[in-house]
């Protein structure tokens, strides 16, 4: 049906018929093509297990983008201790002035610029490595949108003033006027300030923490200020296998400090106390967003296969150097089809693959007469080998043919064939012929023998003298003469 031849001819994985180079090979291969061919194997598995290895240990280095973004910051995580605050101590008899009150710590949170709240900063549970107790505030950093822009308008201050009775608890008592006077007599009287920042490890994604460390100075004469911009950065990343959303983190992990130094009396008009040091703290508006890109599996399949195709450029050799093989070889056996004797040449040959020697069994060729036997048998057979000389020669056959058979005859030729009879029911073939001829039938008779009759497998496994007893008298002579087994 039409259908069909249709749907025939949309067929895309048509098969293509290969002939056979020989009855052992359709496609011509050598050992040094099968060893090239199992290095390059062997490579590109071992590139592409340890592609894989590198890739599942994130020893592949991702792609990373970084730009100045503004963000809401939703995603980040104001209460995980960013800011630590302790005094200095390089040894123990330094005196603490938290620990002997000498100087409070208050911190006063803002709205709109606005103080709205002001407390005293108590000691947390976690101590520093010179043995004091850590301050550790609690961040309230607000954002709002103004005139399109994101700004900060929640602030902290973080202030140290000379203790009064009024910012301590029942039966707490300041410090005396002579352990004030000793305190500020101390060299190198310094508030440190750790800000512990998170950041992504760019290897493989994991968090880590790192801390810098700011000093402040207490001094009687003066009140220092430090200005702290605290820097945030948005992370995005892609290390999904094909498919999937991106994780995103925000994290504090820069700082911008602008120090000041004022009299005492511009910090006690601006926070109603004797005050010695300043801390004041807001965060940036905007901030760096940082891509990590690591490579997928497409990627991974990409970069081996750009590998692949590179060491696979050695095909392009090993291809030609089996095309030139083939042919040898081709040449060499269609030859001895006309010289059976050329394959018992044995051609010895030097380092330099120059010939030295040519031996037919026992027996020295001069090198000379045999290169000029083999280049002129060589572009004989070359020429035979072409479709056009196969055509013109099987044309010269029909024409020997038709010079001793009339056309009638010839023609009858598509009408015969092997019969399956006489292969299953010879017996009854042959009796059905009259008895007296039963040689003759016998001898015209097709069987499963005529199919190899003539090939070259025949040629192969049957010595010519096997057969001479069944050719005919009159024909004895040709084949006698030019036999070269007996």
């Amino acid at each position: 049906m039409k259908i069909f031849k249709i749907l025939k001819s949309m067929d895309v994985f048509g098969a293509a018929l290969f002939q056979r180079v020989d009855q052992n090979a359709q496609i011509y291969k050598s050992i040094f093509g099968g060893v090239i061919s199992l290095l390059i194997f062997s490579s590109s598995l071992a590139y592409t297990i340890w592609e894989f290895y590198k890739w599942n240990t994130y020893q592949l280095n991702p792609k990373i983008s970084t730009f100045l973004y503004a963000s809401d910051f939703s995603l980040l995580d104001q209460n995980y201790g960013i800011l630590k605050i302790n005094y200095w101590k390089d040894n123990i008899d330094t005196i603490d002035p938290f620990e002997n009150r000498i100087l409070i710590p208050l911190i006063s949170y803002t709205e709109n610029y606005v103080v709205v709240d002001t407390q005293v900063l108590k000691f947390s549970n976690e101590t520093s490595y010179n043995g004091n107790q850590f301050l550790i505030p609690q961040m309230k950093l607000g954002f709002s949108q103004i005139n399109g822009s994101l700004m900060t308008t929640s602030e902290m201050y973080i202030y140290f003033v000379k203790c009064s009775e009024e910012l301590l608890n029942e039966n707490e008592k300041c410090a005396s006027q002579e352990i004030i006077d000793d305190f500020f007599k101390q060299p190198l009287n310094t508030i440190v300030m750790q800000i512990h920042y998170n950041q992504l490890n760019s290897k493989d994604a994991s968090i880590e923490q790192s801390v810098q460390e700011f000093l402040i100075q207490v001094e009687q004469e003066n009140c220092y200020t430090l200005n702290t911009y605290l820097q945030t950065t948005n992370y995005e990343v892609r290390n999904q296998f094909l498919f999937g959303e991106p994780y995103y983190y925000e994290f504090v992990n820069g700082v911008q400090i602008q120090p000041q130094t004022n009299s005492l009396n511009y910090c006690k008009q601006a926070f109603g106390y004797e005050t010695y040091s300043v801390i004041y703290i807001e965060m940036k508006g905007n901030q760096f967003k940082t891509i990590l890109e690591y490579p997928n599996i497409a990627d991974i399949l990409a970069n081996i296969g750009s590998i692949v195709s590179v060491l696979y450029m050695v095909r392009f050799i090993i291809i030609q150097l089996n095309s030139y093989f083939l042919h040898q070889q081709v040449i060499s056996d269609l030859i001895s089809f006309y010289y059976p004797q050329f394959q018992n040449i044995k051609i010895f040959r030097n380092w330099r693959f120059q010939i030295i020697k040519v031996q037919l069994k026992n027996e020295q060729i001069d090198i000379r007469e045999y290169e000029s036997f083999y280049r002129n048998i060589k572009s004989q057979m070359e020429l035979k080998m072409t479709l056009l000389n196969i055509l013109y020669e099987i044309s010269r056959l029909y024409f020997l043919i038709r010079s001793i058979k009339i056309r009638e005859e010839i023609e009858r030729s598509h009408q015969i064939g092997i019969s399956l009879s006489s292969i299953f029911q010879q017996n009854n073939e042959i009796e059905s012929t009259p008895k007296s001829t039963p040689r003759k039938s016998e001898q015209l008779l097709l069987n499963n023998l005529d199919v190899n009759i003539l090939s070259l497998t025949q040629r192969k496994l049957q010595r010519l003298e096997s057969i001479e007893n069944e050719i005919p008298i009159e024909q004895n002579d040709f084949y006698s003469v030019n036999s070269i087994y007996s």
